[in-house]
């Protein structure tokens, strides 16, 4: 179905009527940064609304507009703006310093407290961000099988390493250092694996695709996935920033895995950088610096107080009840969208597991990392979200916090229903 262009420009020209400031600090921004910000995830065309403040599940602009926050900072937050308990506990810390060389007790209770939640966390260092754990992952995986290679799904993003960045945006294989593989496809997993016999260090995945194009992971991918690298002798590393949000235990318990080791990081720490590597002792110990073999493990911030103790309390509030409400939202929010498409005619595929989806105006088969061919029909539907009052992820990625509710749901579904008829018209 395409697009009437007079529908795009009215949703554009809606949008920059209710936009003024933010036109002018992005246009101003863009002299000092590429583009008028430091992070490419958040841009849409044709600019970006400038924040200002931020309230459980709601967020206001410099303008004055209020949005219900429907990608929470790329999946970093999983209980909102300025959660009270996370307030108050930094609140209190803030006067007796947050960052010295040496352990702390939050730090110490964080790590019991993953130990204790993550069935495969025997050991647990902290990094600053999702990224760094990743890198902290490889390292440890090299080190332990002695061998250089990872194999990754192609689409996959886990940071900005550039080891693992291979496969994204068109990009090919690292020769030496990163394979690649096709998500939902065992085979193409198992030749590399044969091709590189005895040389592939990890096999390392994130177990719902979500940059891009979100995919959600057939019945048995996953599992038979980690079968496949034990009999090869790789470790099966999970990427779990995104997605622990979809069990109490993380996506090894959701799809009963049982990773060699898991990284984390976006919301961890509760809305302040922290990233996290765990799983087996013997692997994680390789970083004791009571061996004299010992695998360094730096870092200024990893572990400080302020994101240990932000990330413990969250943690603590992400309960099995508020995981379910969540679940259970977007699963409303979706029925809603397929019924109104149908209505309308309106092309549309929804990708959803649990608090997760990716919401795409076609009818084409999609394909991990392959952006679907409806792009003018894709940014005025975004457009008229934002216009609608939605603050939605990038391409329809959308994700849920405990602060939205039923009645906030409501406001969503009318919403994004109003938007397709916009773009339907």
């Amino acid at each position: 179905m395409a697009i009437k262009v007079d529908n795009h420009v009215a949703i554009e020209t809606e949008f920059r009527k209710r936009t003024p400031r933010s036109a002018r600090l992005i246009e101003r921004s863009a002299h000092s940064m590429p583009g008028g910000l430091t992070r490419g995830f958040g841009f849409h065309w044709p600019y970006p609304a400038v924040m200002e403040r931020g309230e459980g599940c709601y967020l206001w602009d410099v303008d004055g507009n209020r949005y219900i926050d429907l990608i929470s900072n790329g999946l970093a937050l999983i209980h909102g703006h300025a959660f009270a308990p996370v307030v108050n506990a930094l609140a209190a810390q803030l006067p007796h310093s947050w960052a010295w060389l040496g352990t702390s007790l939050p730090q110490i209770e964080f790590a019991e407290a993953l130990c204790r939640r993550l069935a495969n966390f025997e050991r647990v260092l902290f990094t600053s961000s999702g990224t760094e754990s990743g890198m902290l992952a490889v390292k440890l995986a090299r080190r332990f099988t002695g061998r250089p290679l990872i194999l990754k799904l192609r689409g996959g993003y886990h940071g900005s390493y550039s080891d693992l960045e291979a496969g994204l945006g068109g990009r090919g294989e690292i020769p030496g250092h990163t394979l690649l593989a096709e998500f939902n496809d065992v085979a193409s997993f198992e030749r590399k694996l044969e091709q590189h016999e005895g040389q592939v260090a990890a096999v390392l995945v994130e177990p719902v695709m979500y940059t891009d194009v979100v995919m959600v992971p057939e019945p048995d991918f996953l599992s038979r996935l980690e079968a496949l690298a034990r009999r090869h002798g790789a470790l099966f590393v999970l990427d779990d920033c995104l997605m622990l949000r979809l069990a109490y235990g993380g996506s090894a318990e959701k799809w009963n895995l049982s990773p060699d080791i898991t990284f984390l990081g976006k919301f961890l720490g509760g809305g302040t950088p922290l990233g996290a590597t765990g799983g087996r002792a013997d692997i994680i110990e390789l970083t004791d610096p009571r061996r004299p073999d010992a695998m360094y493990h730096g870092g200024s911030y990893n572990g400080n107080v302020l994101s240990t103790l932000a990330g413990r309390v969250t943690l603590e509030h992400l309960t099995r009840a508020e995981i379910a409400q969540m679940d259970e939202l977007m699963l409303t929010l979706r029925t809603a969208l397929e019924k109104k498409a149908a209505q309308l005619g309106l092309p549309l595929t929804v990708q959803q597991t649990g608090s997760v989806m990716g919401v795409y105006l076609t009818n084409e088969n999609l394909r991990a990392g392959v952006i679907p061919l409806n792009e003018e029909l894709a940014q005025a539907f975004h457009l008229a979200c934002v216009n609608n009052g939605l603050h939605l992820g990038p391409g329809g990625m959308v994700a849920l916090t405990t602060a939205i509710k039923r009645a906030e749901m409501d406001e969503v579904i009318a919403g994004m229903t109003d938007a397709m008829e916009r773009v339907a018209n």
